[in-house]
């Protein structure tokens, strides 16, 4: 039987790759099948590249893809792609999978405990444990809670689905923003519902706008100077999708400025974040360093959507979480 050559390149190899193998390798026939490589480092890759048939990574340098010959398929363990999306690979004939969905839950729970920390004054709170502060009556009024009000959700994917049922648990309402809305189109959690062309209106009326739309060419700096005058000065910035979505200096002025109430922020357009970035001095922002979609079991939950797509790849079926490649996502 021919064996179909999988090469998988994730980071921290014997860690990552062992957690990968369990969900792929629960088909008693499918080591039969296939053979898997596993990448140690970049030069192991590129001694393994050529031989490819399916890629399992997190991104690829157009370097690497010229050189893989015999590539069909790149499935990548992430929900977003656009770092690895470069016009060669675009042009190819090469089929692109994400892990779509699997960020779901935890990228929806973190945005929620961000908007909390905010709410509740916890953010400050911790700032001032760190200089052995006791800012008790400097808080107390600031604190409110989260039920009846309006919640933003600025793309309405499968995180913004979660994202919103986990709001309704605090009886927020929630308003969205989708790329395309379909006449008669509705959400169980969701009150209102907008195409893009209103976001404005969404921005406006919105007490927590939440961001959580693909990197692209129309959604780089969809946050700018602009938009964020079209916010309530009482209104927080949350974003958990794509850093350079937000014009990064524009924010910092409109932070500076008391423009918006504040912001809780786990993507940048530059990271790691440098350590003189203005936003790490601003009071009314909390930082997470890049870690909403991290979970200890993260590589598991990659086998299982591959192991998915790869039943479908062998007879002849449509991939799920294929890429398009004229959207990017």
């Amino acid at each position: 039987m021919v064996k179909y050559k999988i090469v998988v390149a994730l980071p921290e190899a014997r860690y990552s790759c062992g957690q990968f193998a369990g969900p792929v390798f629960a088909s008693p026939n499918l080591s039969k099948q296939v053979e898997f490589l596993y990448s140690q480092d970049k030069n192991h890759l590129r001694n393994l590249i050529g031989e490819a048939e399916i890629l399992v990574t997190l991104s690829i340098k157009k370097e690497m893809f010229l050189q893989a010959k015999k590539l069909k398929w790149i499935h990548f363990g992430l929900a977003g792609v656009d770092r690895s999306l470069f016009p060669e690979l675009l042009k190819s004939r090469v089929l692109i999978t994400s892990s779509k969905g699997i960020h779901q839950v935890t990228v929806a729970e973190h945005a929620i405990g961000l908007i909390l920390a905010l709410a509740k004054g916890i953010g400050e709170s911790i700032k001032a444990q760190m200089k052995k502060e006791w800012v008790q009556r400097e808080l107390i009024d600031k604190r409110f809670t989260l039920k009846g009000k309006v919640l933003g959700v600025i793309g309405l994917g499968n995180i913004g689905l979660e994202l919103a049922k986990q709001a309704k648990a605090f009886g927020m309402k929630v308003v969205a923003l989708k790329n395309k809305v379909k006449r008669g189109e509705k959400y169980k959690n969701v009150d209102k519902l907008f195409g893009k062309e209103k976001l404005k209106e969404v921005l406006s009326q919105s007490d927590f706008v939440v961001l959580l739309v693909p990197l692209t060419e129309e959604t780089y700096h969809m946050i700018g100077e602009e938009e964020l005058g079209w916010m309530r000065k009482e209104a927080y910035l949350i974003n958990v999708g794509r850093g350079p979505v937000i014009d990064e200096q524009a924010l910092i002025i409109g932070l500076k400025n008391k423009s918006i109430k504040g912001a809780g922020l786990d993507v940048f357009e530059n990271e790691p974040l440098d350590s003189d970035n203005p936003l790490y001095d601003l009071e009314n922002v909390i930082i997470t360093p890049h870690i909403a979609g991290s979970m200890p079991d993260y590589y598991r939950r990659v086998g299982e959507i591959f192991k998915k797509n790869l039943d479908r790849y062998f007879s002849g079926k449509k991939l799920i979480n294929l890429v398009d490649k004229k959207l990017g996502y």
